[in-house]
Parts: structure tokens; C-alpha cells; sequence
């Protein structure tokens, strides 16, 4: 990086980290994936994972539909690890980890920039998705998407620059594949990649060793990974049982229309996206095979993104969205070069003046964001309210260690109530359980509406009551 480069990219670095940590509540979304995240870095600490997957494989087994698999992948968990240890259960901490590593990311995008743009573009489009309010707002949620977004991100800058040392490759395709299991998918660019450099056997046979060695790397790290912590990731596959072509079609659509969501909260987003979408296939089309690599990546995982039964939202795409940027602005720089010498000039400052007031209102949104949750004093929402943790108090203190709670958010109930939890949505599960707690607020689809359990032919009786909760006593 040259020195008239580094002061614009600090500033970037340090206003992204300042709107991130702005936006960071002291609650979170009643997803209960975190939960599940943490009582596997829980596990780590007191040396038990079996114990954890024991627990979680009854929630994930007995409910009605399974909520997540039986263990995620423990990269994530092993990152929360140390920041349990010396903080405990903060989440602001917790949280801090998505904000270090999109920091990370952002140097790493940066330099994937810089094989194909001049400096001034790299930086615009760094600016833009540091101060994107999209992906700032993610931060909030403790997931294992900015990790994985910087593992992906860095894997295909490696794969773009290191030729030789290809065993680094591998290993930090395990480690994305350590944090969510289609970082497996990072394999296909590789191999992309590796099929432009060598263009006869002969070669290949030539370099048949560098070839393989990210393969066998990642391999022998991923084996080991297995041997060390039991597994889980497996039930996973149970919910293409769900899949029909009905679904796929409606997938498709869905992850189509998706990147809109990027621009949403933005003055002028719709005009931006529909700016987007001509640069990006302008892109495509005149730097197909410099970009093969990328696409390729983005093919795979769109792939296997719409034959997923659930769609999982925006967070899906983050791993991607460094992909679309990149390729849209080589779009308007390839449109720009078709020019006449002085069209070539007014386009591509035209480009750059578009940029800047992408980030500009990016920033702004990102800003207002964060001093509205500032103001707030960092909302506690979700299961760590004034409500629920009154709820989860009574069931700790007031059941029986061995009790089995009936909830919609079972994970979550193993974590904060620490009791074993299912999820029902019908009558037949519900004399698994001893207690039965019913949110106010839930939607009808993740548990049995109040109004229909009388008739489900079991003896109940009130234990707990408040604003958001019921918690019912079980008996046959």
C-alpha cells in the first residue's frame, strides 16, 4: 500500500469500527443460533462438547420441526471461547469479536481490490461496505457470518495472488469451512483457478505437488477437526426432506431479488441497485475469464443457497457481496475504456463521483443508526429484557434441575433457563415435557396457541405469569 493511500484507508478503518460499535445493543434477536454458539463455546470451557451435543441432540430430535443442527461448526465457538472466559456471558463483547473481524475483512477486501482497480476505486468501494448500515447492523447479531465473511474474502485473495504456497490456501479454507460448512464451497474456485494456470498435463504433472497440497491440507485439518470434537453438522441434511420444486422456484426468485436489501435503508437505494445490476453483468461479460474464479464461488453458492429449503435472509449473501461490488465497478471501468478519449474521462468520474455519494449516504444512514441506539441506552430486547429474563429466573430457581421445558425458542431456554427445551407445535409432543411456557408475542406457527390448549386433553395449571410469558405445569 502506498503512503498516500494508507491515511484515507485508516480513516476508513477507524469510522467503520466507531459506526459498528455504536450500533452494538445489550440484547439480541429471539434467533436462538447464538445460543446454540454459546453453550458450544460453554462446553469447550468446562471440556464437555459430548455433554452439549447430548443436550442439544434431545431439543433438535423431539421438536416438531428441527430448529438447527445438532452441533454447528465449532470454529465460531472456539472464538467466543477466550472472550467467555474473561468476560463471561457480556454481550457487547461477544458481539466485539464481529466487529475486530470485519476489520480484518475490510484490509482484505481491500487488497482483492487492488489486483484489478487503481487506488482511488479500492478505496471508494472499501468506504462503501464499511459504511454500509446493512452490514454494520449485523454486528448486533452473534453469528458467525463477519467471521466467515473474512475467511471467504481472504481465501480468494489468496488464491488471486499466492501462486506457490498453495497450503495456506487450504488451511484457510478450513478455517471458513470450520466456521459454517459451505466454506467447503471455497474449494471450487480453487480449483477454477488452478485449471486456468495449468493448461496442459504435462504441466500438471509438473506441478502435480502445489496442486494438491491445499486439498490434502484442508483435508487432514478437517479430519482432525472431526477426531478432536464430536460432530452435529450432519443433522443439518435433514431439512432437505423439506424440499420440493415448488420451494426451488420460490427460492430462486427470493435470492434473486435479495441484493436490493443492501440499498434498503439508503435515500436513493432503489436508483443505486437498478445502477448495480446493468454494471455488475457489464462486469461479467468483459472480464468473464479474468473473474472466472469468483464467479465461480458465486455460482456454487447461489446454488446451494436456492436448493436450501429455508432461506435464511440477506446474511447468506454477505460472503458474496464483496464479489458483486468488485465485479459492478470493473463493469463501469470496462464500460468507461469503450469510450472516446474524453467520454473515457467524464465516465470515469462520473464513477467515482456516483461512488462517493453511495458513501456518503451510507455513512449518514449508518450514523443515525448508531446515535439513535446510543441515545436509546443500547436496547435490551429480545430474551435478555426486563421480561424474559424474569421468566427464565423463575424457571432456574422456581423447576427441578431435571425438568424439560416445552418452548418456542428451546435453544435459548437451554441457555438462559438452563433446562432441556423442544419446540411444539402439536398436541402429541407435549407430555415430553413438565413445563410449558407460552410467549404473548410468538407467532402461532412456532407453538401452540393459547386459545388451543385446552384442548390437548392435558391437566394444566398456571405457575408464572407476566407481560410477555405463561408458564404452565404439565401433568397427564
Amino acid at each position: 500500500m502506498k503512503r498516500n493511500e494508507v491515511l484515507p484507508f485508516i480513516s476508513i478503518l477507524l469510522i467503520s469500527a466507531l459506526l459498528s460499535l455504536s450500533m452494538l445493543t445489550r440484547g439480541h434477536l429471539w434467533w436462538d443460533d447464538f445460543a446454540s454458539y454459546i453453550l458450544q463455546a460453554q462446553s469447550l470451557l468446562h471440556g464437555n462438547p459430548q455433554g452439549f451435543v447430548a443436550h442439544n441432540a434431545f431439543t433438535i430430535q423431539q421438536s416438531s420441526y428441527p430448529p438447527g443442527p445438532i452441533a454447528y461448526p465449532w470454529g465460531f465457538p472456539i472464538l467466543l471461547t477466550p472472550v467467555l472466559a474473561i468476560f463471561g456471558m457480556k454481550l457487547l463483547a461477544l458481539k466485539g469479536l464481529n466487529t475486530i473481524f470485519f476489520l480484518f475483512f475490510l484490509v482484505v477486501f481491500y487488497q482483492l481490490t487492488r489486483t484489478r482497480l487503481a487506488p482511488a476505486w479500492s478505496l471508494f468501494l472499501t468506504a462503501i461496505l464499511a459504511f454500509n448500515p446493512v452490514l454494520l447492523q449485523a454486528h448486533d447479531l452473534i453469528l458467525s457470518d463477519i467471521p466467515f465473511l473474512f475467511f471467504s474474502t481472504l481465501t480468494l485473495l489468496l488464491i488471486e495472488k499466492n501462486r506457490k504456497q498453495t497450503w495456506t490456501i487450504g488451511l484457510v479454507i478450513f478455517f471458513a469451512f470450520s466456521l459454517r460448512t459451505n466454506g467447503l464451497l471455497l474449494l471450487a474456485p480453487l480449483a477454477v483457478a488452478q485449471i486456468q494456470q495449468v493448461h496442459f498435463w504435462a504441466g500438471a504433472r509438473k506441478d502435480w505437488a502445489r496442486i494438491v497440497a491445499p486439498y490434502i491440507s484442508f483435508a487432514v485439518l478437517a479430519g482432525l477437526l472431526a477426531l478432536l470434537l464430536p460432530g452435529g453438522q450432519e443433522s443439518y441434511f435433514s431439512h432437505f426432506s423439506m424440499f420440493t420444486v415448488e420451494r426451488w422456484l420460490a427460492n430462486a426468485g427470493y435470492y434473486l431479488r435479495l441484493p436490493y436489501e443492501f440499498f434498503k435503508d439508503l435515500w436513493l437505494g432503489p436508483i443505486f441497485f437498478w445502477l448495480w445490476v446493468p454494471l455488475f453483468f457489464t462486469g461479467v461479460i468483459f472480464n468473464f475469464k479474468r473473474d472466472l474464479s469468483l464467479l465461480a464461488y458465486l455460482v456454487v453458492s447461489l446454488g446451494l443457497f436456492i436448493t436450501w429449503p429455508e432461506t435464511q435472509g440477506l446474511r447468506f449473501l454477505y460472503p458474496l457481496a464483496p464479489i458483486g461490488a468488485l465485479i459492478a465497478a470493473e463493469g463501469w471501468n470496462s464500460a468507461a475504456e469503450r469510450l472516446p478519449a474524453e467520454g473515457m474521462s467524464v465516465a470515469r468520474w462520473a464513477g467515482l463521483g456516483s461512488a462517493g455519494l453511495l458513501i456518503l449516504l451510507s455513512l449518514t444512514a449508518s450514523a443515525q443508526t448508531g446515535m439513535s441506539n446510543l441515545r436509546n441506552g443500547r436496547d435490551i430486547n429480545g430474551p435478555f429484557d426486563i421480561y424474559s429474563q424474569e421468566m427464565f429466573a423463575f424457571i432456574r430457581e422456581q423447576t427441578p434441575p431435571d425438568g424439560v421445558v416445552v418452548f418456542f425458542r428451546p435453544r435459548a431456554m437451554r441457555l438462559l433457563g438452563e433446562r432441556d427445551s423442544f419446540l411444539s407445535t402439536e398436541c402429541a409432543r407435549l407430555p415430553m415435557g413438565d413445563y410449558l411456557v407460552l410467549s404473548k408475542k410468538a407467532d402461532d406457527s412456532l407453538q401452540i396457541p393459547e386459545n388451543q390448549i385446552q384442548g390437548c386433553g392435558l391437566s394444566l395449571t398456571e405457575v408464572f405469569e407476566n407481560r410477555r410469558f405463561i408458564v404452565f405445569r404439565l401433568t397427564q
